[in-house]
């Protein structure tokens, strides 16, 4: 167990809270997810972009889901629509106020999932909707351990700060397992 993680250090009282917010990511031009773990919101958006339903789109926009959801890694509906090609979930969900611009955890805007996917109308579709070819920020999610002033640090100073929820977990986890170290092992 390390003697003084990173999460000690930490200014409680500045760390952000989850809430709905949250579901639309923590990068101020759209997507990145530092959360990390598990189903970060309802998804429904997600299964009707990948099922390519523009009408269900349509309906769970108008119904209060928001068209710049993320998933776990970061990535938005318009990351889906990009990474398949298509072109008509693409425009729906820009005209539906999907950020043209959101980066993924690793810095890849939609623009760069239908580049990578060899998907040349989408990336033309993105294009003229204002889409940069420059890269995003990197994240790092919540739970992978940070080294020693990691959010001190110049070079990630651009870096969220971990939610108060999981910070508080994590000490709740390191008093258990101090608990746990008193205890000694008997044959």
């Amino acid at each position: 167990m390390e003697k003084h993680p990173w999460f000690l250090d930490l200014d409680e009282s500045v760390l952000p809270r989850w809430d709905r917010k949250a579901l639309e990511g923590c990068k101020p031009e759209g997507g990145g997810c530092i959360r990390g773990q598990g189903r970060v919101g309802p998804m429904r958006l997600w299964r009707a972009v990948n099922n390519r339903k523009a009408e269900e789109v349509r309906r769970l926009v108008e119904q209060g889901d928001s068209p710049n959801e993320v998933e776990a890694a970061g990535n938005t509906p318009l990351h889906a629509a990009a990474y398949q090609g298509w072109v008509e979930g693409i425009d729906l969900l820009l005209q539906l106020g999907a950020k043209v611009n959101a980066s993924n955890n690793a810095g890849d805007t939609p623009y760069h999932t239908a580049l990578y996917m060899g998907n040349e109308e989408a990336m033309l579709a993105l294009e003229k909707a204002g889409a940069s070819k420059a890269s995003g920020k990197v994240l790092v999610q919540e739970h992978v351990p940070k080294v020693k002033e990691f959010y001190q640090k110049e070079c990630w100073s651009h870096h969220p700060l971990p939610y108060s929820d999981f910070v508080e977990y994590k000490k709740e986890e390191r008093k258990a397992l101090e608990k746990a170290r008193q205890f000694v092992i008997r044959d």
